[in-house]
């Protein structure tokens, strides 16, 4: 009798020892709340690392932006002295007999901005078809300057290389035409399209 008794005790005893353990730390409210509370600290980290990933890449934009802006106002103002410079010449080349040009005369094309921009990863930010289009203009405008026959042609002028010279500087007018009437407004949209950016990352 005395160890059915017993035997009872200890069920009596073990079955509440779940219930214990839950009031012993608190209860299940306690163990609610703390993984309520873990959840919200992974939901807080992940929300502050997205934020910040988010700005990173904005200001990555920005920057960017920036750089393909300053860019292309380097390229357009170096290809607008370049022009300039093809224009003075063109207005020198006779195309009748006359006083002819000596090889210190003919101008060298600058493109300081030009070599920086092909070292740049900024210059993959600019509109491929403006690239292709300075990288041409520059290419034939460089041979047309250092043609032999051009030169020589220019050097001494005579009545049977003035056809010669006529189609020269034709041909040179048309590259500056080009040069006005295609590169320098896509690079005036191209530079207002950054601008833009620029702008609207200032108001931020």
């Amino acid at each position: 009798m005395a160890k059915l008794m017993s035997d009872n005790m200890d069920e009596v005893v073990r079955e509440p020892k779940h219930a214990g353990f839950l009031k012993s730390i608190g209860g299940p409210q306690f163990v609610a709340a703390q993984l309520f509370t873990i959840l919200a600290t992974i939901l807080g980290v992940y929300l502050a690392g997205y934020v910040g990933f988010q700005r990173t890449l904005e200001y990555d934009r920005y920057v960017k932006a920036q750089q393909r802006s300053d860019l292309l106002t380097a390229l357009r103002e170096e290809l607008k002295q370049n022009v300039v410079r093809l224009r003075k010449l063109n207005e020198r080349l006779p195309a009748d007999v006359g006083t002819g040009l000596q090889g210190a005369d003919w101008p060298h094309l600058r493109s300081f901005a030009w070599q920086a921009a092909g070292r740049s990863g900024s210059a993959l930010e600019i509109p491929p078809q403006i690239m292709l289009d300075v990288q041409s203009l520059y290419d034939d405008v460089n041979d047309m300057l250092n043609d032999p026959e051009a030169r020589s042609s220019f050097a001494h002028l005579s009545v049977s290389n003035g056809y010669f010279r006529t189609q020269y500087k034709e041909h040179l007018e048309t590259k500056m035409k080009f040069v006005e009437d295609s590169i320098f407004p896509a690079m005036a949209q191209a530079t207002n399209a950054s601008a833009e950016l620029l702008k609207r990352y200032a108001l931020q």
